[in-house]
């Protein structure tokens, strides 16, 4: 394996078992609609404790999918978070839907369950269907987002969302391997308690297959208008040639399933290094106070996708950032500017305040973070932290 220059945001922990897999697939000549993408399929479903897994080139087509398989058009709207990668909003507008952000929790950054009942109640209800106040779009689903790898809160979600008849689309593309713990001692996945839910296997996630997706669900009627839209839509007993409806090229080739398949196989391995360097990270800088630790919920048993602190404002935050850079340290912010002050929604007008939101977006800081950082890593990067610290007060 080869070695990080410095210290980068993120790594690919890949070796022998994933070039072998990746090999077999190159020595087979199918490379493509072939067994690994079935094998990668099971072993995922399996996992997080679904009936299906659909596996698709990345996780923005995933949710992409998941919008269309829950029949959200130009009609509808979707109540979903800002503090979120900008493809959890855009899959909504991609069907002509248009995504209304109520805010998050201070603590886990995922979508306010309270929030969400306020925006339910202040919406027009007609023959047993919500209507946004503002645009008098059909409120057709709810979408939250397991940001940094911690689970929403599905079941407060739920609740608020049964009433209504709203179906839930989990975006667990940053929490593979995160799970919520019952009352009565068995566990969740994260987005298992959903309708619908997708996970993400870019190369800083939990898994990697270098670009790909996977939509995951227990519904039949969900899976089957997420198969045939995948592959060009064409059902499972279509001939070879016919389409029964407009679909799209978003399958996963074999060789990316294969890499799936190979970190699946090291998942709790892989799991479990996450943890440790996690627990070095809170080891390391318990004692910084002008660092703000990631919390957990007491239900929750996160795996984090990225190490993510919060910090007083944003000139200290880009500070930091100038300074690690200086120490060959990647540091980055995030998720700043949050969806809702994007440029490329600019064309719309946002009703409702969402300070907790902005809050986070100015002040989170992501530091590195990886299987196979070492603790040495880890100490290296908070030196590099409590300098730049001390050197930001002196200045101020």
């Amino acid at each position: 394996m080869s070695t990080p220059p410095n210290i980068p945001l993120a790594w690919p922990d890949v070796g022998p078992e994933e070039e072998a897999e990746v090999l077999e697939v190159l020595r087979s000549g199918r490379l493509a609609l072939g067994p690994k993408t079935l094998e990668f399929e099971r072993l995922v479903a399996g996992f997080a404790g679904m009936r299906w897994g659909a596996a698709v080139s990345s996780g923005t087509a995933g949710l992409h999918l998941a919008v269309r398989a829950l029949e959200i058009g130009h009609e509808d709207c979707v109540v979903t978070s800002s503090f979120s990668f900008v493809a959890s909003a855009n899959c909504i507008r991609y069907e002509g839907g248009e995504p209304v952000f109520v805010d998050v929790e201070d603590a886990t950054l995922c979508i306010d369950p309270d929030a969400v009942a306020e925006y339910l109640e202040a919406c027009r209800e007609q023959d047993g269907v919500l209507h946004d106040p503002l645009s008098g779009r059909r409120v057709a689903a709810i979408l939250p987002v397991d940001v940094f790898g911690h689970p929403a809160d599905l079941r407060r979600l739920r609740a608020v969302a049964e009433p209504f008849g709203l179906p839930i689309l989990s975006d667990s593309c940053e929490s593979l391997g995160s799970w919520t713990r019952h009352d009565d001692g068995t566990r969740v996945h994260a987005g298992a308690e959903a309708d619908v839910a997708v996970f993400a296997f870019y190369p800083n996630k939990q898994i990697t297959t270098g670009e790909g997706g996977m939509v995951v669900g227990s519904d039949p009627e969900v899976e089957e208008r997420v198969r045939g839209p995948r592959n060009q839509g064409r059902r499972a007993n279509d001939p070879w040639l016919r389409h029964s409806r407009v679909g799209f090229n978003y399958r996963i080739d074999e060789m990316s399933a294969a890499l799936g398949v190979a970190q699946m196989h090291r998942v709790e391995e892989l799991l479990g290094r996450r943890a440790e360097v996690a627990r070095w990270y809170r080891e390391e800088l318990a004692g910084v106070e002008e660092l703000r630790l990631p919390e957990t919920e007491p239900w929750a048993d996160p795996a984090w996708f990225v190490m993510h602190l919060r910090v007083e404002n944003a000139v200290l935050r880009d500070a930091l950032i100038e300074d690690l850079a200086g120490d060959g340290i990647e540091a980055k912010a995030y998720f700043d500017p949050p969806i809702h002050l994007q440029p490329a929604y600019a064309d719309r007008e946002e009703p409702r305040p969402l300070p907790v939101t902005e809050e986070a977006a100015h002040t989170t800081l992501v530091v590195p973070f990886f299987s196979t950082m070492s603790r040495e890593q880890v100490q290296r990067v908070r030196e590099s932290l409590t300098r730049g610290l001390a050197r930001e007060k002196r200045s101020a």
